[in-house]
């Protein structure tokens, strides 16, 4: 309705004129037959504006026929009502006020305002979020239908715990391990319960190869379900479901022979199998796309999934539900955003999956849609907010109405900074939630490094700051670029040019946040510069000493999601690039950094070492061996070019050129064995080194209550 016209009509609400100008019979009949005028304009007709000014009108024109004018107050009432006009409730009380003496009008005020004041306090009403404390920490887990027990997997094996033990219902109690190790996974939640609870599906890996297992909740011997391995590549990152009876899986999986293939990637799709093993059943079409994640509904009838549109963004997953035994997909979700993980309600009447609105990986909001029995929604989704991220799927929903969900506790992080002989270090940045791969500049005034902060529009980015290296406030860079450009999170590295005058790093426009490059900006911020335009990924870059050129590490798939990195480089100002290594080498996707005198190469490979290539030619040299290698693993040279620190989960390392490969640590008195992610630079004076230390920001499980609508 017209904000004027609503304006209009409500301020003449409050006016009510006393006046009689004709004998009360004939005002009494009159005012009956403009009643029934008003209410076949508002019942029959619908229009509910024009009803609210005839009921206007026969309140102010008919207040001696105090019956009818009752009456017409009440329908005001209800008209606002069902625009979903607050001011509904002062009708009603009008009615209260001004005609005491109507008895059935006042009923039915009073009746309809109880019923706004309970929608009220249902609207205020705010989910409860209860976490479980389990003593052993798992960072996966699925709930079972009666929520008594998470199955979640460690070291290889599949383990159950209560989620309510002896010493508080909100401490978990004495964990069991339900199978011996077989190389089991659930990482983001795969895993799932058959809906009489009694048996429990789950992925394992056998050599290059992902199997799919079914084992009884009660104890036994998984077993193995024999599907028929070719054209079909099952995949273990995506969720498993079972029948409610446990006697047929569904999964996703690709098919290397469907005619919908157009690219070098065959489409992702759901097929139901028998447990007992038999030919795929195929629900989908995913086409270009890939559809995953299926849930069974209680009765076995439906399959919820996700399935990856083309959309505003680089993909779209929309949740969709098929029938168990095939036709036509419907959709759930139909707005722009990242939905995972459906997961039915015990009675089928809801569906709830977790909603992504932004980049990156995190939600902060899970969704309940209402349906009917056949998977056609029938109402709007209930939004819940969460209080922290959730970055892996649903655990399910319990027989209480509770769904489980593991929520990622508060991370802090800070940089130090600390003698490059070991001792005590100096914090420098307050706490923030994240920061990664601080550098130094090369006149040592300032440390740059990458951090996450909320925006306005409340979603988290990364984003390039810099602090001066005695300590002190943070500033951010500004990039200038539209479409947005992104510097991408750990795992990308970044670097200063000798001259100080740029920084370099990894990142990706918003809108294709797969697709990563390397680019430069002036340290003081502006507009970006893309130096690469990768196949995949391009990530960790370098500056040369001279600062002429930029190393980093591109990504090639050689096989079905199968990756090789090789070492490029690319001129400072963008062009050509060339490769240094050879798959040979088995670079691993950590930091590389060139030496201070620009004759080596430093860079980890897949086998757990450090290693440095020659660029004048020649067999790379093996430095030491490292504890483990991933994209937080980094390294720092000394600037006289005869050490290489190096980081290990929770530590610093040193090892010396000529040490024969012996590595020293360096005490900090911050990092311990669980600060995991440590990323470091040597200062240009050779007498500091700087790190980033955090803690937190693990998975943990939290049951959400009281998120539904009450029944009336």
């Amino acid at each position: 309705m017209p904000c004027k016209r609503i304006g209009s009509l409500l301020l003449t609400l409050a006016v009510v004129a006393f006046v009689t100008t004709q004998p009360a019979v004939a005002q009494q009949r009159e005012a009956g037959v403009a009643l029934q005028q008003a209410m076949h304009v508002e019942q029959v007709e619908g229009d509910l504006e024009r009803a609210i000014q005839l009921y206007t009108e026969l309140v102010e024109t008919h207040t001696a026929a105090r019956d009818v004018a009752a009456q017409a107050q009440l329908h005001i009432g209800m008209c606002l009502e069902k625009l979903g006009l607050t001011e509904a409730r002062q009708a009603y009380r009008n009615v209260v006020d001004n005609f005491p003496d109507q008895r059935d009008a006042v009923a039915a005020a009073q009746e309809r305002l109880a019923s706004l004041t309970e929608e009220l306090a249902e609207l205020s009403r705010r989910p409860t979020f209860r976490k479980i404390e389990i003593a052993s920490k798992p960072q996966n887990g699925v709930l079972s239908p009666d929520g008594t027990t998470l199955a979640f997997v460690s070291g290889g094996s599949l383990w159950l715990v209560p989620t309510h033990g002896n010493v508080d219902p909100y401490i978990a109690g004495e964990p069991v391990r339900l199978t011996e190790p077989i190389e089991a996974w659930n990482g983001g939640n795969v895993a799932s319960w058959s809906a009489d609870g009694r048996w429990i599906a789950f992925n394992a890996s056998a050599g290059e190869r992902n199997e799919m297992y079914v084992v009884p909740s009660a104890g036994g011997v998984p077993v193995e379900v024999p599907v028929e391995r070719s054209p079909f590549v099952h995949y273990s990152q995506f969720r498993l479901s079972l029948s409610p009876d446990g006697s047929t899986l569904a999964f996703s999986a690709a098919d290397r022979e469907a005619p919908e293939v157009v690219s070098e990637r065959p489409p992702t799709d759901v097929y139901t199998v028998p447990v007992e093993g038999g030919t795929p059943t195929r629900l989908t079409r995913s086409g270009v796309g890939w559809s995953g994640q299926p849930a069974f509904s209680p009765d076995g009838n439906l399959i919820a999934y996700v399935n990856a549109i083309p959309g505003p963004r680089s993909q779209d997953w929309q949740v969709w539900v098929v029938p168990q035994d095939g036709g036509t997909p419907a959709r759930i979700s139909d707005v722009s955003g990242l939905a995972r993980s459906p997961v039915w309600s015990p009675d089928g009447r809801h569906l709830a999956f977790s909603y992504l609105t932004g980049p990156g990986s995190g939600s902060n909001e899970v969704w309940v849609v209402p349906l009917s029995g056949d998977g056609v929604v029938t109402g709007t989704p209930v939004k819940i907010g969460l209080p922290l991220v959730n970055t892996v799927m649903l655990s399910g929903w319990t027989a209480d109405n509770e769904i489980g969900v593991f929520l990622n506790n508060p991370r802090t992080a800070a940089i130090y900074t600390v003698p490059a002989t070991g001792g005590q270090a100096t914090q420098i940045t307050p706490e923030l939630s994240y920061a990664w791969h601080p550098r130094w500049s090369p006149d040592g005034s300032r440390i740059v490094f990458n951090s996450s902060y909320r925006e306005p529009d409340g979603q988290w980015y990364t984003r390039i700051s810099w602090v001066p290296s005695e300590g002190g406030d943070v500033t951010r860079l500004r990039i200038d670029a539209e479409p947005r450009v992104v510097p991408a999170m750990p795992g990308g590295g970044y670097g200063l040019s000798p001259d100080g005058s740029s920084v370099v790093f990894f990142g990706y426009r918003e809108e294709v946040p797969t697709l990563g490059n390397i680019w430069t900006i002036p340290v003081e911020g502006g507009e970006p510069t893309q130096l690469t335009a990768a196949p995949i990924q391009d990530r960790f870059p370098c500056w040369s000493p001279d600062g002429s050129a930029v190393a980093f590490l591109r990504y090639r798939e050689v096989a079905e999601e199968e990756y090789v990195a090789n070492i490029h480089a690319v001129s400072a100002t963008g062009g050509e690039t060339q490769q240094l290594t050879t798959d040979d080498h088995r670079i691993a996707w950590a930091t590389i950094r060139y030496s201070p005198d620009g004759r080596w190469i430093a860079y980890f490979t897949n086998g757990r070492t450090l290693n440095l290539l020659p660029l004048g030619g020649g067999e790379p040299r093996v430095l030491t061996e490292v504890p483990r290698v991933d994209n937080h693993t980094e390294l720092a040279w000394s600037p006289d070019g005869q050490k290489i620190a190096y980081t290990a989960p929770g530590s610093i390392w040193v090892v010396d050129l000529d040490g024969g490969g012996q590595s020293t640590e360096i005490l900090t008195g911050v990092l311990t064995r669980e600060s995991e992610e440590v990323h470091i630079d040597w200062s240009p004076d050779g007498e500091k080194i700087v790190f980033s230390a955090g803690a937190g920001g693990d998975p943990e499980l939290w049951l959400i209550s009281d998120f539904l609508p009450r029944d009336r």
